[in-house]
């Protein structure tokens, strides 16, 4: 990034405005392999994947999008879902555990925060899966 001659490159350093410098405190000790605990909060987490995508750093994205996956619950999964949906960051595999996760809660009956705040086409078509998963013909 610093090889160029642009002014960051002739001054050495750059200047970061837009991301709080703890999010690029905790983005650089990662690029440099120091082991960062992932515990921090879930605003947190989406900066850091967002702090990622914008200067290109699959390895943060990465990082970040298993962390997310593994901590799908009742009380992230919609603010997830928009987050990783395509018309947001397009956070792919994300998006689609996000998904999965909803099959699985309404196959169990297990409520989800905020569900409602959801698009109508988006929940009945994920009713409609779940009716057509669970159906088998009998007449066979």
């Amino acid at each position: 990034m610093l090889k160029f001659e642009i002014k960051e490159a002739i001054e050495n350093k750059m200047v970061i405005q837009d991301f709080p410098f703890k999010i690029v405190d905790i983005s650089i000790k990662l690029l440099y392999g120091k082991s960062i605990l992932l515990k921090n909060l879930l605003e947190d987490m989406l900066l850091l994947y967002k702090f990622g995508h914008k200067y290109r750093i699959k390895f943060i994205m990465d990082l970040i999008e298993e962390h997310l996956i593994k901590q799908i619950s009742q009380a992230n999964v919609v603010y997830l879902f928009k987050f990783s949906s395509p018309d947001a960051s397009n956070v792919i595999k994300l998006h689609q555990k996000c998904i999965d996760y909803f099959m699985k809660c309404l196959k169990e009956t297990t409520p989800i925060y905020a569900i409602e705040s959801l698009e109508e086409k988006f929940l009945a078509s994920m009713v409609l899966k779940s009716l057509h998963s669970n159906f088998t013909d009998t007449n066979v």
